[in-house]
């Protein structure tokens, strides 16, 4: 359907995705689970190794003594309570509550964005604003909530042991890298 006004009729050939990057799976995964949430159960072996935050960021081949004490693994250790401190704990699942970023910045920040590209497109009828600028406008704005949304995001918050590990409560952040990943692509109509 063609508009007669050439940077509409461009802007009119694409749709304008974002999110984290189509082709980085482990990212697309990780979206997914927190958007919808999951439940982690043990595949290979009898017990997922959650570390805490003893384990400051090492495997379990990286720490020397280390063996299993009931639900979980740990060294020797006469400064922590029976003597033993816990590295990794062991489970035999974890559930993972939703916590739908995406939707969440859709349902409150769609009636900006709506309004955002009414003036986007009038700027192009009237020649000051080219279709290219316009989706730069229109996606760097929708990352930009989908962002702060993530960085906001509160509840349900982490586990215990989770927050421990980390260090702060941030449900949605752990290293950032979901967060900064978040971007925009363009895809021609076909």
């Amino acid at each position: 359907m063609a508009s007669g006004i050439p940077e509409v009729d461009k802007f009119l050939q694409y749709r304008l995705f974002v999110g984290v990057p189509k082709n980085n799976q482990k990212l697309n995964m990780i979206a997914i689970v927190q958007e919808q949430g999951k439940i982690i159960n043990a595949k290979n072996y009898p017990f997922l190794v959650i570390p805490t935050s003893n384990a400051k960021g090492r495997k379990t081949s990286q720490i020397t003594g280390l063996y299993r004490r009931g639900h979980a693994l740990g060294v020797d250790d006469i400064t922590q309570p029976y003597k033993f401190r816990i590295m990794f704990v062991l489970k035999k699942s974890v559930k993972i509550p939703p916590r739908p970023f995406m939707r969440y910045t859709l349902d409150h920040k769609k009636d900006e964005w709506n309004i955002l590209l009414t003036n986007l497109i009038h700027e192009m009828l009237i020649g000051r604003l080219t279709a290219n600028k316009a989706y730069t406008k229109l996606g760097n704005k929708i990352v930009d909530d989908l962002k702060q949304t993530i960085n906001d995001f509160a509840h349900p918050q982490n586990s215990k042991l989770t927050q421990e590990r980390k260090g702060f409560d941030n449900p949605l952040i752990d290293s950032g890298i979901l967060r900064d990943s978040i971007t925009f692509y363009l895809i021609k109509k076909g």
